[in-house]
């Protein structure tokens, strides 16, 4: 009898608080087609600060990647290569690392290539919690003003890239 009571005390006690981060993650706004892009400043890889200030006036295009997250992120990668081989002149690419080490997104890029673009760490996760990032890959398009253009979940590919990035204002594939 003692154990059954205990039970209907524990149950809730575990449940409420999980309910309510659930409600919680749920009901945080994250940006939207149309909305301001979240503002960022986050520091690369490569030890060199980016900040969403810097990028003003120019599209680009924020991809969430993990070196873990495979086959989709590997799969994607030489599609992003094409991409800045393309529109390197129009639209810049910013990785952002998610919840990963520097170490193993080198590894990633040394083995499945790296496109030169600024690879950011994103120290708990606060700009994939700001973007509403649910896991990588995720990609982000953000026009020239600042304003969310676009979103995608799962691997960009072949067939999207240009559909994709057409949507941007001025670029046409």
């Amino acid at each position: 009898m003692k154990l059954l009571s205990v039970r209907w005390v524990a149950v809730p006690v575990v449940m409420l608080p999980l309910a309510w981060l659930l409600v919680a993650s749920l009901s945080r706004p994250v940006p939207a087609v149309g909305d301001p892009a979240p503002a960022f400043s986050l520091v690369s890889i490569d030890g060199e600060t980016l900040t969403s200030e810097s990028l003003a006036g120019r599209p680009y295009l924020l991809n969430f990647w993990s070196s873990w997250c495979l086959p989709s992120c590997a799969d994607e990668q030489p599609v992003l290569l094409e991409a800045q081989r393309r529109y390197a002149d129009r639209v810049t690419i910013v990785g952002v690392i998610y919840r990963d080490t520097p170490d193993a997104a080198r590894g990633f890029l040394a083995t499945y290539g790296d496109g030169g673009w600024a690879q950011l760490t994103d120290p708990g996760d606060r700009l994939a919690t700001a973007w509403g990032v649910t896991g990588p890959p995720e990609s982000y398009l953000v026009g020239a003003d600042g304003v969310v253009v676009a979103r995608r979940i799962g691997p960009l590919t072949v067939a999207e890239i240009d559909p994709f990035v057409g949507q941007l204002p001025g670029v046409s594939p």
